[in-house]
């Protein structure tokens, strides 16, 4: 059929008119006319969802009524009034209907605009046919979720290793045709995990990257699997994808590594987190069992580092002269309590021959802790 060019000799277009005043401010005027035309066009929506609007509650009422109806239970005069209700809904159904081809030709005949011109009435998008459709997948819980995701890592784990440290496109392709199972979410879940546990090694950097890499072309695969509506464990999507990807311009290919290489940072970082979280529980473990086995309930590692210099260095001599010396020289207030302190942390021992002891006790009834370092 001849194509229809009619349409395009009707267009509104709010600054394109020459005929204005020239004491009128143009470029105001053309402001002006366009936003007339928006509230025009927002007035028409408005009008049109209320009017969908009251065609569903007629609707509903007609279905409602209609079941009242079927009710053998109801009486004549309620039947008759029902009846009656009915007939004047779908009067109004009527008016709806002829309201709406009102509304449609009054908008078929109004000029195409800016705002108009551009606004997709059909949109089709044809691909080319890759494989069988993804089936619909069911909501399942978080709980039956990770109970699959387990499963499948106890079943594949052999082969998810492999695949996650193969190096290059032809052998990855080649794996995942032997083995389409590992195009799933649940691999991606597996190989991250594998890659964070690497990067908290920090023993092989190489072997992360490589690793992570492998986890970034997985996630790619499943977008375009995504994309397409089909399954990704398909042979044929899977072949698909692999020669899409070989073929990539620079720019794709240059977007691809990107995204590997800010994987591989962020792997770097996380694992570096958790290894300070690791080491600072360890720590304030350590803490607590020093704090728990001290005389006087202080931790001996923080009372060492808070000592003044001249007595750490006589403390880790362990000469009790050196301390004499100290005791002679500083005041007396402040040695007497930074070695009540190591007293009480277990840093340094009142010697067991000496009898009771008392804060007043001498310094040379003092002896190093041996069980402290």
């Amino acid at each position: 059929m001849p194509i229809d060019y009619s349409k395009w000799k009707n267009i509104e277009v709010s600054d394109d008119e020459d005929d204005t005043h020239p004491n009128i401010d143009t470029p105001s005027l053309f402001r002006w006319r366009h936003q007339a035309r928006l509230e025009r066009m927002a007035e028409q929506k408005i009008e049109k969802e209320e009017l969908e609007k009251k065609k569903g509650t007629t609707s509903s009422k007609i279905e409602d009524l209609n079941k009242k109806l079927a009710d053998s239970s109801l009486s004549e005069e309620e039947k008759k009034a029902a009846e009656a209700e009915i007939a004047e809904i779908k009067k109004q159904e009527e008016d709806f209907r002829k309201k709406e081809a009102e509304l449609e030709e009054k908008e078929r005949l109004q000029p195409w605009n800016v705002d108009t011109i551009g606004t997709v009435k059909i949109d089709k998008t044809r691909i080319t046919k890759v494989g069988e459709k993804k089936p619909e997948t069911k909501n399942i819980s978080d709980e039956e979720d990770s109970k699959r995701m387990y499963k499948y890592f106890d079943e594949h784990e052999s082969k998810l290793k492999v695949f996650s440290r193969l190096e290059g496109l032809d052998k990855t392709e080649e794996y995942m045709l032997e083995y389409p199972l590992l195009a799933s979410e649940y691999a991606v879940n597996w190989i991250t995990i594998e890659a964070l546990n690497l990067a908290i090694e920090d023993k092989n950097d190489k072997e992360m990257c490589v690793v992570a890499e492998q986890n970034t072309v997985l996630q790619y695969l499943l977008e375009l699997a995504k994309s397409l509506k089909a399954e990704p464990t398909n042979t044929n999507m899977i072949k698909n994808f692999f020669k899409k990807f070989k073929a990539a311009d620079p720019q794709y290919m240059k977007h691809f590594h990107d995204e590997v290489a800010s994987f591989q940072n962020r792997l770097r970082l996380r694992a570096k987190q958790k290894r300070d979280d690791a080491l600072a529980e360890y720590e304030a473990e350590e803490k607590q069992k020093r704090i728990a086995e001290a005389p006087g309930g202080l931790d001996p590692q923080e009372v060492f580092e808070t000592l003044p210099v001249e007595m750490r260095e006589a403390f880790e001599s362990r000469e009790i002269s050196r301390l004499q010396d100290i005791a002679a020289n500083m005041d007396e207030e402040v040695f007497s309590y930074h070695l009540k302190r190591c007293i009480d942390s277990g840093l340094w021992v009142p010697n067991v021959n000496a009898g009771e002891d008392d804060d007043d006790e001498e310094v040379d009834e003092v002896q190093p802790s041996t069980s402290n370092g």
